[in-house]
């Protein structure tokens, strides 16, 4: 309940001062959800229209949002049984599972901190301007997407790309990763499942982009990092893409990146556990009834409550997103394209095919606004808030 209040609480205050700036209430609201969530979809077809201020408050929304949701996410689960804690950190150390909550939150905060100022200095070397490489590095590093250009990347230049291309990537990896790394030495980078899943999804993105839609190979790197970060970045415009480039790109986006990270969609992790259950079902067909195999990941056995869980999730996401896309196919639009854009809301992303824009229906902007945010919130946080019974005290 904290975790969602906080959410839909910051992205209602956060409404007054996008309206004072000139755009309608629910447009607004819309700008302002779309921001805590780190997602990226804008109500504002042309950035440079609009002050230096409103630029820097849509990036500085992301950026505490994307920070908000980790540490929020490690803090609730600190308190419960070991199980759910290793969900969040799968291949952390029993010393860092027992830390206090305050501690833990420190940590993230200080990587988060230091990762946001290496960004910084990494888009300014590259050759973007100040302002403008503040702006794209908050929202680089917190994978939320907004930019103070009309067409997104396409005007910094390929060394500012490939620069927020590696400031995305950060933010898609566990936090609490770099500081195991600091502290434990960089074998722990590669000793992760989850970066080398990340890794594992970039190339076979990169490829099919480039053998299916017949994008130039720096084009299509870029699409892949900026959709499966889901940091929602562009270099070209997504419409102009092909159908299959188009249904690429949309298995990138929900899949998403690291747990723990400020990355959406569903996880790498929880693809792993799926990818695990599958083969320990497939084992065990081939092995005694009496047989026990320990399904694990990264070094560390996987226990039944953290497999229901991710199983629900993986459940539950496709259906948030079957719900979702009916209404925009009885409103007309195209599937594939309307498919898209709710994958991008739902995962958090931010990638266009130019559906989400001031002349949405009223009714299907406030639907992507609630898939920002139950995407946002994993789903689970905002159905126990919904939940009557959540509303009173239990006998």
């Amino acid at each position: 309940m904290v975790s969602a209040l906080a959410f839909v609480i910051a992205a209602a205050l956060m409404t007054f001062p996008l309206t004072a700036a000139g755009l309608p209430p629910l447009d607004a609201w819309f700008e302002s959800v779309s921001g805590v969530t780190t997602t990226g979809l804008s109500m504002v077809p042309d950035p440079k229209g609009k002050t230096d201020a409103f630029l820097f408050t849509r990036a500085w929304m992301q950026w505490f949002g994307g920070l908000g949701i980790v540490v929020l996410s490690l803090a609730l689960a600190a308190p419960r049984m070991g199980d759910q804690r290793r969900l969040s950190d799968a291949s952390g150390d029993e010393e860092n599972l027992d830390q206090s909550v305050r501690i833990h939150a420190r940590r993230v905060l200080a990587v988060y901190v230091l990762l946001t100022a290496l960004g910084l200095a990494l888009v300014w070397a590259a050759g973007v301007p100040l302002f403008l490489g503040l702006v794209h590095t908050l929202a680089a590093i917190s994978t939320g997407g907004f930019s103070a250009l009309a067409d997104s990347l396409a005007g910094v230049g390929p060394w500012g790309q490939i620069a927020l291309g590696a400031v995305a990537c950060m933010g898609a990896l566990p936090l609490t990763l770099f500081y195991r790394a600091h502290a434990r030495g960089l074998g722990q980078f590669w000793r992760d499942p989850e970066l080398r899943a990340l890794g594992t999804a970039l190339l076979l993105v990169t490829l099919l982009l480039w053998w299916l839609g017949r994008l130039a190979p720096a084009d299509a790197l870029a699409q892949a990092v900026f959709a499966q970060t889901t940091t929602g970045f562009s270099t070209l415009d997504p419409a102009g893409l092909t159908p299959a480039s188009k249904l690429v790109l949309i298995l990138s986006m929900a899949t998403g990146g690291g747990v723990g990270s400020t990355a959406g969609g569903v996880k790498l992790l929880r693809v792993l556990i799926l990818i695990r259950v599958i083969q320990l079902a497939l084992l065990r067909v081939q092995i005694p009834r009496h047989g026990v195999i320990q399904p694990e990941i990264g070094g560390r056995a996987l226990e039944s409550p953290q497999i229901e869980h991710a199983l629900l999730l993986l459940l539950l996401y496709p259906l948030v997103i079957l719900v979702s896309w009916l209404p925009f196919l009885a409103a007309g639009y195209a599937p594939l394209d309307a498919l898209f854009e709710i994958v991008s809301a739902v995962g958090t992303v931010g990638l266009s095919v130019g559906i989400a824009g001031p002349g949405l229906e009223d009714g299907l902007k406030l639907l992507l606004s609630l898939d920002m945010l139950m995407g946002r919130l994993e789903i689970l946080s905002l159905l126990v808030l919904l939940y009557p019974r959540t509303w009173y005290k239990r006998p």
